[in-house]
């Protein structure tokens, strides 16, 4: 049995649309397994030049900078190669050089200014706790813990 496309005039054996279903699916599936892990996922911390101290709470698609003076603001974030685009719905915009990352650590710079940020493990997730009222005070009430006792050491 012949399966045509209508309007490109190609004939296609019904063995041949297994096959490349197949290799579709399959090809998906590899590039899925290949996607690049995002090293700017979790939670970070760093001070400000007047040593303030403030964290950052990174998702797939928001940054949130979580500061005791104005609380958490949530940026879309975008990476493309070594450079982080951030904006918001007011208009903000911000490009960051990506200089070094690892696991425990990350820099960014720009004209401006060039930030360290710290890996910081919590018990508590911001994304996680957003969604349960309970869960955000206790959240909060860390953050304030760690702003006011600054116990996380640089």
């Amino acid at each position: 049995m012949d399966f045509v496309l209508i309007g490109y005039g190609i004939n296609i054996k019904k063995n041949s649309v297994f096959w490349a279903l197949g290799l579709v699916v399959s090809v998906s599936l590899l590039s899925c397994g290949q996607k690049e892990k995002n090293p700017l996922l979790g939670n970070w911390y760093a001070f400000e030049q007047d040593s303030t101290y403030y964290e950052l709470y990174v998702n797939d698609t928001l940054i949130v900078l979580n500061n005791d003076n104005i609380g958490p603001i949530g940026y879309d974030y975008m990476i493309k190669e070594n450079m982080l685009y951030i904006s918001n719905d007011a208009g903000m915009e911000r490009i960051w050089k990506m200089n070094e990352i690892s696991d425990n650590y990350f820099i960014i710079e720009d004209r401006l200014e060039s930030i360290k940020y710290y890996r910081l493990d919590l018990p508590i997730d911001f994304f996680l706790s957003i969604q349960d009222s309970v869960s955000y005070a206790e959240f909060k009430m860390g953050f304030g813990s760690r702003f006011e006792d600054n116990t996380v050491i640089q």
